[in-house]
């Protein structure tokens, strides 16, 4: 199921379009900063299912008669357009039971389902005292290793669940028949048990508004693990948004989206956690690593690297360290550390003359220029005198590589781009295998 949403004039809003593909099974997060429509948004989806949404929750004053919610499921529209006499949203079409089932949509408080919850569970409680005396219950093993895992504990060996009317609850079993019941709990723990009954009603679509409100830190930094396997287990998507970096951190590739505002459209687009680390809070950041030997070649790989820089997804830092065995070396203290980031984020590029080395070919995430060196690859033709660098063979008086490379560009003659270009572009070395290398560590592929 494709599901599309584009919203029309509404509060500040000129126009802002999503769509997502309810058959990926996965975590969508939406990030942005205050005021730029992320509830607004959220409140599209459960207007989807409840067509009453923004005359219960909005004030009048945030349409105008253009405003408009445009859906599409599949190849289906359905519209909702400004009833003058609602002053809302209204539809003359009515949205199939079969799409209202599959969306399940949490608002924050106070128009949050959860926070509506407590009243039922109250109204319940005599029905739940009495499965308990009677040793009607089940252990919910599923959420319990949820629960322990994120919290870091064993509290919650004893959480029990009764179904009373066909609604689970959940509680803590104590002795003597006494329990503590799932809204007596912190209000973060209270949350994942509501977020585990919606998972376990199977909707396609589950949306939530500020995920991480009731959520310490260590909580958040777990939470996506657990939730990403749940949309696998149980074949649903989970849309939410989040302020914190922390949760943003744990997501990958594909799952983290901006909002941004520009002249009132907005679009949401995939984003780096470094990239929103340092658009929305102001802190600076690299999503990946290049670690390499000296600075000509860092200079050079940026010079590649410049060939495809508009479609570089992931924040990146190249860092030259001196010594191929010293590149090396540090890339095999992150892999256990992790001091610049996961093994996976981080890669070693050497000069082509290491190729051979024992050290380079046994290092995983270790790559080799397909030159000798930049300055050894630009002697070697100088020395022989080929293509257009006859001209200068003689005029400079060179007793090395490194010295030729460097009155080279001292003395004007060629610039380092000159250089970099001059061996890029030479038709006795195919650098497109290694430039593709490097595409894939730094677009999200």
């Amino acid at each position: 199921m494709l599901l599309a949403i584009d919203i029309e004039q509404i509060q500040h809003i000129k126009s802002m379009k999503l769509s997502i593909d309810l058959n990926d099974n996965k975590l969508t997060c939406l990030v942005g900063k205050n005021g730029v429509g992320k509830t607004t948004l959220i409140k599209a989806f459960q207007n989807l299912q409840f067509a009453d949404t923004f005359t219960q929750t909005s004030p009048a004053s945030i349409f105008s008669a253009h405003s408009a919610i445009n859906y599409s499921v599949d190849a289906t529209q359905y519209q909702f357009g400004y009833d003058a006499k609602l002053r809302s949203l209204n539809s003359k079409t009515i949205i199939p039971d079969d799409i209202k089932k599959n969306i399940d949509v949490e608002l924050p408080m106070p128009f949050g389902k959860r926070f509506n919850f407590w009243d039922t569970i109250v109204r319940a409680d005599l029905d739940i005292r009495s499965a308990i005396v009677l040793n009607r219950y089940e252990k919910p093993l599923e959420l319990i290793e949820m629960l322990n895992d994120i919290y870091s504990t064993t509290k919650f060996n004893d959480l029990i669940q009764v179904t009373v009317k066909k609604i689970d609850y959940y509680c803590i079993l104590l002795e003597d028949s006494r329990y503590i019941r799932e809204d007596y709990l912190s209000s973060g723990e209270f949350f994942l048990i509501s977020l585990y009954r919606k998972v376990k009603n199977y909707r396609k679509l589950i949306v939530i508004d500020e995920i991480d409100i009731s959520l310490d830190a260590a909580a958040q930094t777990k939470l996506a693990t657990t939730l990403r396997a749940f949309c696998q287990k149980y074949a649903v998507n989970i849309l939410f948004t989040t302020h914190s970096l922390p949760l943003m951190k744990t997501l990958n590739p594909g799952e983290l989206f901006h909002m941004e505002e520009t002249n009132g459209i907005i679009s949401p687009s995939p984003a780096s956690y470094n990239y929103i680390k340092s658009i929305l809070f102001g802190f600076k950041g690299w999503d990946r690593y290049i670690l390499t030997e000296d600075d000509v070649l860092q200079k050079f790989l940026e010079f590649i690297i410049d060939k495809f820089r508009s479609e570089i997804f992931f924040k990146y830092k190249t860092i030259y360290i001196g010594g191929g065995p010293n590149v090396v070396d540090l890339l095999k203290r992150n892999a256990s550390e992790e001091f610049f980031g996961i093994e996976d984020n981080v890669i070693a590029v050497l000069d082509g003359d290491q190729s051979e080395l024992r050290y380079a070919r046994k290092s995983p995430n270790t790559f080799c220029i397909p030159l000798k060196s930049v300055e050894k690859a630009i002697y070697t033709d100088y020395q022989d005198g080929v293509n257009r660098l006859t001209d200068i063979t003689g005029v400079v008086d060179a007793v090395d590589a490194k010295d030729l490379y460097k009155k080279l560009i001292k003395n004007s003659i060629m610039s380092e781009f000159d250089i970099f270009n001059y061996l890029y572009t030479d038709d006795k070395i195919d650098f497109a295998p290694f430039t593709e290398k490097l595409k894939m560590f730094l677009l999200n592929t």
